[in-house]
Formats: C-alpha cells, structure tokens, sequence
C-alpha cells in the first residue's frame, strides 16, 4: 500500500545532497510540531552540553498513513458488541488497509547540525541527574507547515522519558506477612493479607475454566528499566504457589539489547510474569524485555541512550506477523502526562489502537500516585496545582487498571492511592460518556479546576493490588501497586480470550466498549479514594469511578457476555 505521506518527506530529506549555499531556500515557512518552551519537562533533566555538530544522530521520522480514518472506524466497529462487524478483527488475514510499522519510517543517519537544519532547531546534551544518563534532546522543533498534515512525528527531539525515568508502578511492601516456600497453595483464609494465584482464581471466578487454545492463544508481557524475569524463580513460584503449573515457562524476546542475564532479576518483571502465568495458564506467554542502551561508541561527548521505550516496542510488536501477535497484552510502567510531548503521545496511542484493530487487548496499570504525585505542579511556566493524570495509562485505546484490597467486600488500595482521572491530551471516547458522565454528576463542583472533565477517563477496571507473594532470587517477598493489577487482570482476559477462540474463532480485541456495555459483568467496588496533590482526590461510588473504574472481573459472567 502507498502512503502519500512519503512523497512530501522525501523532498524536504533531499536537502542532505544539497549544497549548503542553498539549502535555505528549501526551507520556508516552519511551523513548530512541538516545544517545551524553556525549560524540560522534568526536573531531573539538566542542560550537560552542547553536542559535537558532526555526530551521528539517527533521526526517524513517523509518517501518518493515508488511511488512519480507515482503521479507527474498524476499531469502532469491530470493538462496539452491537455492531455486526463485532470481533471481526484484522487477524489471520491480509488487508490492504493496514500498514506495517515498517512503512511508516523513513530513518536517516545525520550529523547533529543537519539534523538542526532539518528540524530549525538546536540540539543540547541533557543528564538526568539521579542516573547520570545523557541523551541528545532538543526543547523545540518545527517543520515545513505543508509537511505537519505528512509527519506524525520526529525522533529522537523532545521527548524526555527513556526507560530509566519511567515509573515502574509496584514496590515492596516490607511490613506485610510472607508466606513460606512449601508445597501447599494458600488457603482462602489468608487471602486478606497475602495473595496467591490460589485467591485470585477463587476471588476472580475462573477456578473452573480450564484453556484450551494453547495452540493459537498467547499472553505477553513487556519489560523496560534493565528488567528480566527469571525462569528458576518461576519454577520457585509454580511449585509453591501453582502446583498443577510445575512445567511453565515462558519465551523470551529482546528489543533493542533489552536484558536476560537471569542473575538479577527484577521484581517487577517476575511480578507481572508470575501473576500472569498464574491466572492464565497453561496460555504460551511471550516475556519482551526491552533494552534503554542500544550500542554505540562511548567517549567524553557521546551519550549514553537515544531509547524511546514505548516505540521500541511498538515498532517491533506492530510488525510481527498474526501467528507470532499475542491476543493479550500488559504493561506496569508509566509516565506523567504532562511530561510526554503531544505528538510522542498520540502516535504511541495510535499504535496501540492499530494493536487493537488487530485483535489484541491490551491492558496498563493505572499508576500508584492517586490522581498526581509529588507537588503536582505544571510544567508550562504557570506552575499551577492540578491533578496529574499518567500516560499510556489515559490513552483511549488501552484498558487502565487499578487497584483494590481484601475479599467480601473488596475496596480501593489504602497503603498507595490508585492511579486514576482524566486526561489533559485526549478526549473523552464515546464509550464512556454516559458512565462518566454520571460520576460527574454526583461529584457536583468537588474538585472543580483541577482536571479535565471533559479528559479520556480512567482507569476502566481493577484488580488486586496488595500483599502480592512474588518470588525473586528463589525468596518470597509481598509486593503492591497497580502492577500487580493489571497482569491479574490481563490473565483473566488471556481465558477469555480462549474461550472466544473455542467458540467462534475470534478474540476480544480492544475491550472497552464491550466492558462499558457490560457493568453488571465486572464486580462494582464502593468505598475507597484515590487522594493526590494535597487534595483528598476522587472517590469511589456505584457504577464507574476514577478509582477502580467499573470494577474487578467476574470470569464467568464474562463469560456471558462474550
């Protein structure tokens, strides 16, 4: 398929065989794609340097295809549960309409200073000061006005957030009970302190369900911040914990020198592989531990890692084949919104709808800060108090998970508050306006100027979140956050997703509208809140909330409704 877009990148990218006397008149009215205005985005990143002008940058331009429009109508339709296309997915077939990640990039190797020519820019050295990490960044560029409707967007320029910035959203919890490593699973009664695959099978209803699409269905779980999982502790795991899973495993891909040197892993990577396997096996899960530090030559001016995480790995996974595609996705990392550029925003989100076009669900936590963390002042120079809502977690093309604690009843998270709120960068998807708008109702004038009401909420579900028992380095240690939530709740879709597979062949996809649908098939939680930038944050109330969103799974009522 031809995309338009490649004809006017092209032209403009000539210049580099162009002598230097007259490339100025190729470039004319710039227009700014995007700009920090100042200062970075964060704090943690200072001005270090001025770059060599003759060093290599690889500077990757993302082109916005021809038929964008064509691919969220799919999505609607195939997503919406009352639309005849429902589940008919772009999956096990070839279409004309979709569009490798491949085709979307044009990649250039070029000298610092063509780069700033290109971009009418200037490029600095920036160092975060907890890693000492450097990178090339600009706080500003601009293109030609005719290309900005052709580009989605330029890389690497004002997007901050490499791996070692992100935040993981799990931590350990120190103070609470572990169990021992024994060959008894965990009986129910202990399940108010300590969480076993055991208690949530049991909490969760999917203890009868037993999958049987190994052959086509498959789980995947991705892995940024030098992290791995482990297969011995695994093995640990499954036998204290899942002892009819003594023989799970799990394969390993590594994206841009992403890490699996098995003698360190890390909590969060064997939390999610653990709980996932736990809830979803004997489902094939795929581990995708993706690196910060692609290989270079290091001297006095070179930094050390031009990562951008996330398209990392959208740019693997969205050129896999179907066979090879995961149908079930989760991630437990994030970022604040405000310090994630609008175009780098928008084109990971449409990714992540081109994944959901394809027949895949993907999940993230929803972030352990309630509705900001810190001081929770902007960064645009105004320096006002307002909430923080995180990213990818508010991307409309995502299920945002977050947490809650104890059994009968289950309530929000009380050690951490759960992410949730409205996004200040996208607006609200059709598929929630009646149930937020609802909350909205009820809340009255509460917190009035302090979010965007009329955002992308979220986050749209939840699931356990404290007293996790996780093996790593063959011990037990409790771990909490929302990243304990979203592979539980990623498992229980890994199920449903078999058992759409045996009956009609089809899998979920993009799961928000047919949830939104769907309240009475999720177990609606009541009491809790979610407290942030000095504020008591939103609470919980029947029906959705920015705390746990519709609520906790119901397997089998699930089951009904797919």
């Amino acid at each position: 398929m031809l995309l338009t877009s490649a004809v006017f990148v092209l032209l403009p990218l000539s210049v580099l065989a162009t002598p230097l006397s007259s490339r100025s008149a190729l470039y004319t009215d710039f227009a700014v794609k995007h700009s920090w205005g100042d200062s970075t985005p964060s704090s943690t990143w200072v001005h270090h340097s001025t770059p060599d002008p003759s060093k290599l940058l690889k500077l990757r331009f993302g082109l916005r295809p021809s038929n964008f429009d064509t691919l969220l109508e799919h999505l609607s339709e195939t997503s919406d549960p009352f639309h005849e296309r429902y589940g008919k997915h772009w999956h096990g077939i070839e279409d004309e309409t979709t569009t490798s990640s491949s085709d979307r990039w044009i990649t250039v190797n070029i000298p610092v200073s063509l780069a700033e020519t290109l971009l009418n820019t200037k490029y600095h050295v920036y160092v975060h000061t907890d890693s000492d990490e450097k990178i090339i960044r600009t706080l500003e560029y601009s293109l030609p006005r005719h290309l900005h409707d052709h580009i989605n967007l330029v890389s690497p320029t004002t997007y901050f957030g490499t791996t070692r910035s992100m935040k993981v959203t799990s931590h350990l919890e120190p103070d609470r009970p572990t169990l021992s490593l024994s060959s008894d699973v965990t009986p129910s009664s202990s399940c108010r302190e300590t969480i076993t695959p055991t208690c949530l099978k049991d909490l969760y209803n999917t203890v009868d369900y037993t999958p049987t699409q190994i052959a086509t269905n498959k789980i995947g779980i991705t892995g940024y911040l030098e992290q791995f999982a482990s297969n011995s502790d695994l093995t640990t795991f499954t036998r204290s914990f899942l002892t009819q899973a003594t023989n799970a495993t799990f394969t390993l891909t590594e994206i841009n020198g992403g890490l699996n040197t098995q003698n360190d892993p890390g909590v969060e990577a064997n939390l999610d592989v653990q709980y996932a396997t736990g809830m979803s096996w004997p489902t094939p899960m795929i581990f995708y531990s993706t690196g910060g530090e692609p290989p270079f030559i290091a001297d006095a001016d070179e930094p050390t890692n031009t990562n951008e995480p996330y398209l990392n790995w959208l740019d693997f996974i969205t050129g896999v084949s179907d066979d090879e595609l995961p149908n079930t996705f989760s991630t437990s990392y994030g970022d604040d919104e405000q310090t994630v550029p609008a175009d780098y925003a928008t084109e990971v989100c449409n990714l992540f709808a081109t994944l959901g076009a394809r027949g895949a669900s993907v999940m993230f936590s929803s972030g352990d800060a309630g509705v900001g963390g810190g001081s929770c002042l902007t960064n645009d120079g105004t320096n006002k108090v307002i909430f923080q809502p995180a990213f990818p977690a508010s991307c409309p093309f995502v299920t945002a998970v977050g947490a809650t604690t104890g059994i009968a009843p289950e309530v929000a998270v009380n050690e951490f508050p759960s992410g949730g709120g409205f996004s200040r960068l996208f607006p609200q998807p059709s598929y929630q306006t009646s149930a937020v708008s609802a909350y909205l109702a009820k809340i009255g004038s509460t917190n009035a100027g302090l979010f965007n009401a009329s955002g992308r909420a979220y986050p749209d579900v939840a699931a356990q979140g404290e007293g996790f028992q996780v093996v790593v380095g063959g011990r037990v240690e409790s771990v909490g956050g929302t990243s304990c939530s979203s592979p539980t709740f990623a498992g229980v879709i890994a199920l449903l997703n078999d058992f759409k597979l045996s009956q009609d062949g089809t899998t979920l996809g993009f799961l928000n509208p047919l949830l939104y649908a769907n309240p009475s098939a999720l177990n609606d939680v009541t009491s809790g809140s979610n407290p942030g930038c000095g504020t008591n944050g939103f609470t919980t109330s029947a029906g959705w909330d920015p705390v746990t969103g519709l609520g906790t799974p119901n397997f089998v009522k699930l089951q009904a409704i797919v």
